[in-house]
């Protein structure tokens, strides 16, 4: 039995249905609540990722730093023979290959930094040809990184995530009445509906009563912004890294616990 065994982990995510973070908690026990705090939809110019999708035979990579980045790049295509794909992670890799795109490189996680070393031990990326399909809120540190390493990049939006309001009495009871104990935190976008639906002191109170953690450094940073960061941030920098994260946390609050108990009984033994 692991800690997380019965708990229940909030995620800030549009859905749950075969979501890959929502698999790896409950196979750890955990009890998945979710929080919609993002719905996702198409980009707001469809054209530039028909064209790229119709073109897609002309680029030497496909690059997406999100699955449903993958899924806007292959769904319904054919993947063309000379045509390499890169993932930042896992599940963005899952993703690929749930259109039948095979995956040639893949990163270790979120961090778009960390795909960019692994694109630099190749021979031959200054000067390819590189399709990068992101959401509408994707940070540019891949495009300038592969920019950086000669590539010709060339970015279109596949999809965008858009605010959702969260409702505030559901979330405070959820918290009140013991049905969220932690919250599983993987985008600076989704905190922002978040704190959008709670007064700044309620935020406080709601984040200091739950266990947190964060899939990477970028969400660790928005959750300081907000005055309260994350209890551990997910290392290796993926989905079972957050639940494994999430695990630790919840050790050491048990441990911390027992430890106070036996603390108190025995001075009351004195």
């Amino acid at each position: 039995m692991t800690a997380l065994a019965g708990r229940g982990v909030a995620l800030l995510r549009p859905e749950l249905a075969g979501d890959p973070l929502a698999r790896a908690l409950t196979a750890r026990g955990a009890r998945v609540v979710c929080w919609p705090a993002l719905e996702l939809a198409p980009p707001a110019d469809p054209a530039p990722l028909a064209r790229a999708r119709g073109a897609l035979a002309s680029y030497d990579w496909l690059v997406a730093t999100s699955a449903p980045g993958a899924r806007a790049a292959a769904r319904g295509l054919e993947r063309p023979p000379a045509l390499r794909v890169a993932a930042v992670g896992p599940a963005t890799a899952a993703a690929f290959e749930a259109e039948a795109f095979g995956v040639d490189l893949v990163g270790p996680g979120p961090g778009a930094e960390a795909l960019v070393e692994r694109f630099a031990a190749l021979d031959g990326i200054a000067g390819a040809r590189v399709l990068f399909v992101a959401g509408d809120r994707a940070r540019d540190a891949l495009e300038c990184g592969l920019a950086a390493l000669g590539a010709r990049v060339e970015r279109v939006e596949g999809y965008r995530a858009l605010p959702r309001p969260l409702r505030r009495d559901a979330l405070l009871a959820d918290v009140a009445a013991g049905r969220v104990e932690a919250l599983a935190v993987t985008s600076p976008s989704s905190l922002e509906s978040l704190a959008a639906a709670l007064a700044p002191t309620e935020l406080g109170v709601l984040l200091g009563r739950l266990a947190v953690a964060s899939i990477g450094p970028t969400t660790s940073a928005a959750l300081a912004a907000l005055g309260r960061g994350p209890d551990a941030e997910a290392s290796p920098s993926t989905f079972d890294g957050l639940a494994m994260a999430l695990e630790r946390i919840l050790e050491r609050r048990a441990a911390n616990a027992a430890a106070a108990l036996c603390d108190i009984s025995g001075a009351s033994n004195r």
